[in-house]
């Protein structure tokens, strides 16, 4: 057992009135500050500080001396966060904190946010990166195919500038700088390059992945805020059942917004919106199915048919049956958004 650790922790305690509890990634020891508790790690990557309004807690991943932590506190306001991040600063700041590696070891550090304002210029200055802004994608592989995609990755990028390695096993994080995607009219978006990668390894490896797009940010030196967004965006895309392959995080600034309120308040919101009749189309399934399909392909008739393999008579009867049970007709616009906003309500109250 690490006593340093475990007198950091109770001095944390003693500081902010809050038990802290974390989690050795490499061999699951759990050290906590509560008498009795039992580990509470959540199924997704923890990056950053990552509020969870569903467990209630606050997570925090950090490093120290060359192992990963994962940590947790009760609640997941604004306060929680704050205290997160001053927990972070303590333990890393406890010990030296060993430089990475190599190159992949350097690139990865830097992606995760683990690496200092000195070792990121470091880096530049070592592989001749120019900081300007970039953006982020995430590309989450099938097991053992990682080695595939990166070399795919490297061979199709047309900048040499961008920067490519992997993270873990199952993800690779891919920088790619404005300049690029600004001035190369074939494509309209960095979504838009996503959902052409997602096409071209399919097409060429034979593989199904996932890709999440992050922001834009100023600077190289802010990837890792970018690289967060990219990995939440798959983390609600996966919550809220998307079924399309990109996901990007400015999609889901909605549901983050709505994560921070209390959830008497989203209980509120959702009494207002919420017919009484409603409850049967919410609770089937198929009508959610369905209408998750319709939003997804742009409220086109059509083209939802034809996703769905479902006869357009088939598709509108449910569409009426949904308007007369909600007051909503998700075939016009105001009326697809009302609706849109009652499932994430539903997604995060359930």
């Amino acid at each position: 057992m690490e006593y340093e650790l475990i007198e950091i922790l109770e001095l944390i305690k003693n500081k902010i009135g809050k038990d802290v509890s974390v989690i050795s990634e490499a061999d699951e020891k759990f050290y906590s500050t509560q008498e009795g508790e039992t580990p509470d790690r959540p199924e997704y990557k923890v990056v950053g500080i990552t509020p969870d309004s569903i467990r209630r807690k606050t997570y925090f991943r950090f490093r120290r001396k060359a192992e990963n932590y994962v940590g947790y506190i009760d609640g997941d306001g604004e306060t929680e966060r704050g205290y997160c991040a001053l927990i972070t600063t303590l333990l890393e700041s406890s010990v030296i904190r060993e430089q990475p590696g190599g190159k992949g070891d350097s690139f990865k550090g830097i992606v995760l946010g683990e690496s200092s304002g000195i070792q990121i210029r470091k880096y530049m200055r070592k592989y001749g990166i120019t900081d300007m802004p970039c953006c982020l994608l995430v590309v989450f592989v099938p097991e053992g195919k990682q080695e595939d995609v990166l070399n795919f990755l490297n061979n199709f990028k047309s900048n040499e500038g961008d920067r490519i390695g992997a993270v873990d096993e199952s993800t690779i994080a891919y920088v790619r700088f404005q300049d690029t995607f600004a001035s190369e009219n074939e494509y309209q978006s960095i979504t838009d390059y996503a959902f052409t990668l997602v096409q071209s390894i399919e097409e060429e490896l034979g593989l199904s992945v996932k890709i999440g797009v992050g922001s834009t940010v100023k600077s190289f030196s802010d990837c890792s805020v970018s690289y967060q967004q990219a990995v939440s965006s798959v983390r609600m895309g996966w919550t809220f059942d998307t079924k399309s392959p990109v996901t990007t995080y400015k999609e889901f600034i909605l549901v983050r917004m709505l994560e921070d309120l209390p959830k008497y308040k989203l209980q509120e919101f959702l009494d207002i919106l919420l017919e009484p009749e409603a409850k049967t189309i919410f609770g089937d399934p198929d009508m959610i199915g369905t209408a998750e399909e319709f939003l997804c392909s742009n409220l086109n008739v059509s083209e939802t048919s034809r996703n769905l393999y479902m006869h357009r008579n088939t598709l509108m009867y449910r569409l009426d049956k949904i308007a007369r049970a909600t007051g909503l007709d998700i075939r016009k616009f105001q009326d697809a958004v009302t609706f849109r906003l009652i499932t994430i309500l539903y997604k995060l109250l359930g």
